[in-house]
């Protein structure tokens, strides 16, 4: 009888919390915690569709402690349903289970649900690259006697030449640039969070000293700029390269956007023969997971090794 006294006030101490309650709880703590604007954004949108998907299939949103794992398996089957692809489930499965692992820290929650629940298996390819020829076309295409003819090329020609993320091109200031000796970038706002310095090619270090000529002195230090002397939103550049890709018909043959850049700048890297830890080093891929799948498609030592032994 006291053991069933005890239990029950242990669980009249636990308070429900609901997923909207646990959510803002869960986004404050990202931003606690510093998580860029882009993850917290990540988690902001994948728990929204979530929470939809949930409601859906009748998962108790009131109190996230009645969330079972037949709760996710029937959200998974019901994403299927609607057509969404493996990479947008596995999405929204990573900040789930993130979620609900802050829930069980809170003590919102008394097990994860997740637990037991794989991501969705897939295959393994590499998204679309420039050729050689299509890259020259699209950097061939600005007028760099306009200022945004300049800036574009130089947007373009580092993307190509370093293979930086958007979010990080986006982030770099002028004093992120040097030019002495070989010169380098220095990108200070990494995804993993890992500075790191990407040496320049003599082409870029020509480029980018003209443009930085080019913008002047302002009253920020953002590197690349808009025609008002602001910093360059996203948007505009995503914008810009889609203009170059129609304007060179690159556009009708691969979708010209800053991760295709990143692609190609992986698979020239790897047809180089540069060693797989140093393109880690220059990428900033936390795992090498991904550049491994360059190296199974464009490596040359397939090439190499087939003549081997061959009288």
């Amino acid at each position: 009888m006291l053991a069933k006294q005890t239990f029950q006030s242990i669980s009249e101490d636990k308070q429900d919390t609901s997923y909207e309650e646990a959510a803002e709880e869960f986004f404050r703590h990202c931003k606690i915690k510093g998580l860029s604007s882009e993850t917290v954004k990540f988690y902001e949108k994948e728990l929204k569709q979530m929470r939809r998907g949930f409601s859906e299939v009748d998962a108790p949103l009131k109190n996230v402690r009645q969330v079972q794992t037949s709760h996710i398996e029937d959200f998974v089957e019901y994403q299927q349903s609607l057509g969404r692809a493996i990479n947008t489930i596995n999405s929204r499965l990573r900040a789930g289970r993130t979620f609900f692992n802050f829930c069980l820290r809170k003590k919102y929650i008394d097990s994860n649900p997740f637990d037991g629940i794989q991501q969705l298996r897939k295959r393994h390819e590499v998204g679309p690259t420039f050729s050689k020829g299509q890259l020259k076309r699209l950097l061939n295409a600005p007028d760099v006697t306009t200022f945004v003819g300049l800036r574009d090329l130089s947007l373009m020609l580092t993307f190509a030449h370093t293979g930086v993320r958007l979010t990080e091109l986006t982030s770099l200031r002028v004093q992120d640039v040097t030019f002495d000796g070989k010169g380098a970038i220095n990108v200070q706002r990494a995804k993993n969070r890992f500075a790191r310095r990407i040496p320049l090619t003599n082409h870029l270090k020509k480029v980018l000293r003209a443009y930085i000529d080019e913008r002047g002195v302002l009253d920020h230090d953002m590197l690349f700029i808009n025609v008002e002397d602001q910093p360059i939103n996203q948007r505009t550049i995503q914008e810009r390269l889609k203009h170059y890709g129609k304007k060179t018909n690159v556009q009708k043959e691969v979708s010209v956007s800053p991760h295709a850049f990143r692609r190609t700048f992986c698979r020239l890297k790897v047809e180089a023969g540069t060693n797989l830890f140093v393109l880690q080093r220059l990428t900033g891929h936390q795992s090498l997971e991904i550049l491994k799948r360059y190296v199974e498609i464009y490596g040359t030592d397939l090439e190499d090794a087939v003549e081997q032994g061959i009288d």
